[in-house]
């Protein structure tokens, strides 16, 4: 009987390499005149984000912005003055050859300084890099089978992601937040944090449905008893999007990944001049993935009973579908102000650098760095900014985690709460929330070709042989050495398991 194979197409994702990018941020800002001379800098902030982005030609080309936010007081006045400025900038970057799976396109601030040239001139240099993930997709052909030449088959079932579909939508949020009567009139935006939560999404007539809530968090100036002061307050906006993934079905994983391209918020103006009300205009982006797994039974190893072969392997790299993991981590610090006292506490927040995530035996390790912020007012009446850099880490278990498994995280704060535990300290602790997904990954060895050396033959001029197993011996490996099937050597010799439970003499039968 002639030799025939059948073949199958498996895809892969491999990764293919972590790149980075560095822009500069610069800025020579002159004061408007409606805004005060500069007599103290209290901090500047430089916040990035993806605006937009598209593949063409293996060519990422992405849109950066970057706000930049810096406060400051005038002279004789306790008002906290800021100002904000975005800049935008326009950048590529080369893509790997072939199909291409961006797993992350991640902007950090690097650094960012400034400094006071003039009262009414100031000047901002800094930097942000840009992290660039991506996969490689793989067509690979493989046996599947072989007949004829009387061939033994060892073949392994191995899971596979067979369709991977990704489509990316903006959502466009617009909505009047009022302040209250209760509160004091706005006089500027001090800090602006939007981040998106109670995000869900489910599967509707093969649309993929996601929706969630926009959490605004500002802190605003504005005038109490004569003199300046600083409001907090907390608005949520809903959100749903339809977006179409073509051929999703209810068996597939699917994922999305919101983020928050912009939010700007337009003071608006009552009949008095009084601002009790803002108008928020914020973009969200909507990163939704699908993936289909399949099972495909492969070839690992072949060998005839009456012929010589010789197989061509190479190892395959397949990958499970993602794995969602959300674990929360609560963080306590306390921030002193040694050189005076203080009166009140404004407002608290916390960021995220340097985040990265380890494998380390059966868990994952995430550490980064805790930035931590208190905005506080001073005995004297003048605001002040106290930071504290604080490392944190965080191990949890995962099952069946191996090396060669890939990790994608992202981690925020979720909470922050504060307290005045002295005169001049701040107690503060936050809740950490670090979400992610893991991706098992198998490398197995699996046959892409064979040939049979039909000129030779095994010379085996006897029905039966005796063989001395030892303990642990696989009888793949036995039938392969001695040219036979693995069930006729369990036959003969009554086994049940492909594996020697303890060393023992088998009878080996010879097929033709």
């Amino acid at each position: 009987m002639e030799l025939r194979m059948n073949q199958t197409v498996i895809s892969a994702a491999e990764p293919s390499g972590t790149a980075t990018q560095e822009q500069s941020v610069e800025l020579d800002y002159v004061l408007p005149d409606y805004y005060p001379d500069v007599c103290k800098l209290i901090k500047c902030f430089v916040t990035p984000s993806v605006v937009s982005e598209s593949v063409s030609d293996n060519r990422l080309s992405y849109e950066l912005a970057a706000e930049i936010r810096i406060l400051y007081c005038s002279e004789n006045s306790h008002m906290l003055q800021c100002v904000t400025q975005t800049l935008h900038f326009s950048r590529t970057a080369e893509l790997p050859p072939g199909e291409t799976i961006i797993l992350e396109l991640l902007p950090v601030t690097d650094y960012v300084n400034c400094r006071a040239v003039s009262r009414r001139r100031l000047d901002v240099r800094g930097a942000v890099t840009i992290r660039l993930r991506t996969a490689s997709v793989r067509q690979q052909q493989v046996l599947s089978d072989i007949f004829g030449k009387n061939m033994q088959l060892r073949k392994k079932p191995l899971p596979y992601q067979a369709k991977r579909m990704q489509h990316s939508s903006h959502v466009i949020l617009s909505e009047e937040l009022e302040l209250g009567s209760s509160k004091p009139p706005l006089l500027q935006v001090v800090r602006c944090e939007a981040v998106p939560v109670e995000q869900s999404h489910k599967l509707i007539s093969g649309k993929l449905m996601a929706q969630g809530s926009l959490q605004i968090q500002i802190l605003y100036a504005c005038e109490k008893d004569g003199d300046g002061s600083l409001e907090s307050m907390t608005f949520r906006i809903p959100y749903s999007q339809v977006t179409e993934l073509d051929g999703v079905e209810e068996q597939d994983f699917c994922q999305v990944l919101c983020t928050v391209v912009s939010c700007d918020l337009k003071p608006v103006t009552d009949e008095n001049g009084d601002i009790h009300m803002l108008r928020c205009e914020a973009e969200l982006k909507l990163s939704c993935t699908a993936v289909r797994m399949a099972t495909e039974s492969l070839v690992c190893d072949a060998f005839s009973t009456e012929h010589p072969c010789t197989v061509q392997n190479f190892s395959l790299l397949t990958s499970s579908a993602p794995v969602p993991f959300s674990e929360m981590l609560v963080c306590g610090t306390k921030l002193s102000c040694p050189d005076c006292e203080l009166d009140c506490v404004y407002d608290a927040w916390c960021e995220i650098k340097n985040l990265t995530a380890a494998m380390e035996s059966a868990s994952i390790c995430v550490s980064g760095m805790l930035c931590c912020y208190v905005l506080v007012r001073e005995s004297s009446g003048m605001p002040r900014l106290l930071e504290k850099e604080e490392p944190f880490e965080h191990k949890f278990s995962v099952q069946d985690l191996t090396p060669i498994d890939r990790i994608q995280i992202r981690a925020f704060a979720e909470n922050c709460s504060y307290t005045l535990s002295g005169s001049a300290e701040v107690s503060l602790k936050t809740e950490l929330r670090m979400e992610g997904t893991v991706i098992h990954c198998t490398e197995t060895s699996v046959i892409s070709d064979i040939s049979v050396q039909e000129n030779e033959k095994f010379s085996d001029h006897f029905a039966l042989r005796l063989y001395f197993g030892k303990e642990q011996e696989s009888v793949w490996e036995i039938a392969k050495r001695c040219h036979t099937s693995v069930n006729a050597i369990l036959e003969e010799n009554d086994l049940s398991q492909e594996q020697l439970s303890e060393q023992t003499m088998l009878l080996i039968p010879i097929i033709s």
